[in-house]
């Protein structure tokens, strides 16, 4: 062990030339030189990170591995130029987004506990699933193809040294045309005001995986929502919560019954309040046995759906007969 520790200053400033973050954990690879037969690992607290099973010398036949304390002694054959890497629990990353003004913007946001590390080649790896950092897992998702291993997506970011701390840094940014969205789906009511829901739609501009977007509109805060994974050149949707100004209104007018069945004639107006057009969407369900007679809606089995544009400052009146059970 002495002798081999005589060889361990030259792995103790190795920087982490490349380093892949997934959700949850990073790969680490450090470049080395290493003296013949042995060489010891001086990982400190690091070690504490590294998922167990994931450490290794790549570029030598390893022979064992002797774990003492907060060092690791590698025996092997070869010598020269090896990588030692591992996966690493004290480094993770996420995407968000914000769009605003119609600047659509991806940042990562990077997580490190433990020492700074030093990236030459930086990539984040994100998406819908969000995997715990367990061994098998992780070095499954290593095994993958690299564009896309667990449906995960893939980003180049520039090199740099990390800092322990949350390290958050814009990678993409690209204009979009914004569709302006209102939508309202729920059981059939009867109240004489509706509450919408206020959302955008735009294409994407670049791949986008899974993440916080923040809205900003005329310097105004509009809300933030989870954006869905969406492919380079699809459609991005998201949705905000209610909307402010706009709001349907509604009136139900009886038109005749019997002792088994009603029927309604059912109004619901909408005034678009902005000065851009908006996509109204409509959904509404009924209880069953019904009839609904909607012209230029299309008809489920469980309601109706049914999609318009509004011009701005455009009134819209919608329409329908409804029978219903007493």
């Amino acid at each position: 062990m002495r002798k081999a520790l005589a060889f361990c200053l030259l792995g103790l400033f190795a920087l982490a030339q490349e380093v892949v973050v997934y959700p949850g954990f990073a790969e680490v690879k450090e470049p080395l030189d290493l003296p013949p037969s042995a060489w010891v690992f001086l990982a400190g607290e690091k070690l504490t990170r590294i998922l167990p099973g994931s450490l290794r010398l790549l570029g030598v036949e390893e022979r064992e591995r002797v774990f003492q304390g907060s060092t690791v002694l590698f025996r092997y054959r070869g010598e020269g130029k090896a990588t030692l890497r591992y996966l690493y629990t004290g480094l993770s990353g996420e995407v968000f987004y914000t769009l605003d003004e119609g600047t659509l913007t991806a940042w990562a946001r990077l997580k490190l506990e433990g020492e700074a590390l030093r990236a030459e080649k930086l990539t984040l790896l994100v998406g819908e699933v969000r995997a715990r950092p367990v061994p098998k897992m992780a070095l499954r998702a290593l095994e993958e193809a690299p564009e896309s291993p667990f449906g995960l997506f893939r980003y180049e970011l520039p090199p740099r040294t990390l800092s322990p701390g949350t390290t958050e840094l814009p990678f993409l940014r690209q204009g979009v045309a914004l569709e302006r969205l209102l939508r309202y789906q729920a059981p059939f009511r009867t109240e004489r005001f509706l509450p919408l829901e206020r959302g955008y739609r735009f294409r994407a501009p670049f791949p986008l995986a899974p993440g916080e977007l923040e809205v900003v509109e005329e310097g105004l805060f509009l809300g933030q929502a989870l954006l869905a994974a969406v492919p380079e050149g699809e459609v991005a949707e998201v949705w905000l919560g209610q909307d402010l100004k706009a709001r349907l209104t509604r009136k139900v007018e009886l038109l005749s019954q019997t002792d088994k069945e009603a029927t309604y004639r059912v109004e619901t107006r909408l005034e678009n309040p902005y000065p851009y057009p908006v996509a109204l969407f409509l959904s509404e369900t009924f209880p069953k046995p019904f009839c609904l007679d909607f012209p230029g809606a299309s008809l489920l089995p469980e309601g109706y759906r049914l999609e318009a544009t509004l011009l701005p400052k455009e009134v819209r009146l919608f329409a329908y007969r409804l029978t219903l059970p007493r």
